[in-house]
């Protein structure tokens, strides 16, 4: 039996950061999401990894071009063909000062990357994943302005449930299963990590 290759496309929270470092650090295979999806799901699955750190939905400076999904996504799922499926979880970055997000930027910019998906994996299925609501510690990030992100946040998740609904797309809530974010607000605790997987792996064995 072939193996059932799903791409995991978002950004630090995928490729699993560690925050206060002084280089970029991640977390190990034995503690990443991704990592410990592909374990729980075993060996009729391949998890294909691909977390960027700062990734923004679609970047509004011409100097963000390295992180922004909508000339990266394509790439990067040519690249991974073929796929059976694709998990798509972005909208933090997009949150940053200054970015100044608005309602429906992150919905609309992920939108497009569905119809990336459809144009070069037509027979692909499709899985949205909000990103995190974001937390007290926020104010530890200086991209961030706490007083308006915590609340685009909410905003962000709900637009991206409604697009999933509109689109007919399976919905993964992140934000049901991920409660423990460290000390910056943002991103993923090991605890979080783990608890993002074990969730993650009982929806794929009902959608995938």
């Amino acid at each position: 039996m072939a193996q059932k290759r799903l791409l995991c496309f978002g950004d630090s929270n995928t490729w699993g950061y560690i925050p206060g470092k002084e280089t970029l650090t991640r977390y190990g295979e034995d503690i990443r999401w991704t990592s410990l999806l592909q374990k729980k799901l075993g060996d009729e699955y391949r998890i294909i990894e691909f977390g960027l750190c700062g990734c923004e939905s679609g970047a509004k400076f011409e100097d963000r071009a390295l992180v922004d999904a909508q000339p990266v996504y394509p790439s990067v799922l040519f690249a991974s063909l073929p796929v059976d499926a694709v998990l798509i979880m972005l909208g933090t970055n997009d949150l940053k000062k200054r970015n100044e997000w608005k309602s429906g930027d992150t919905a609309k910019n992920v939108d497009t990357l569905i119809n990336v998906t459809h144009t070069f994996a037509p027979d692909a299925k499709i899985f949205l994943a909000p990103a995190v609501i974001l937390q007290k510690g926020l104010e530890n990030d200086p991209d961030f302005d706490p007083t308006v992100a915590i609340e685009d946040s909410k905003r962000c998740a709900e637009e991206i449930a409604e697009l999933a609904e509109k689109r007919k797309i399976p919905l993964f809530d992140t934000n049901k299963y991920v409660h423990e974010l460290d000390y910056d607000g943002c991103h993923f605790t090991a605890g979080a990590h783990k608890a993002f997987a074990e969730a993650l792996a009982q929806f794929l064995s009902i959608h995938f």
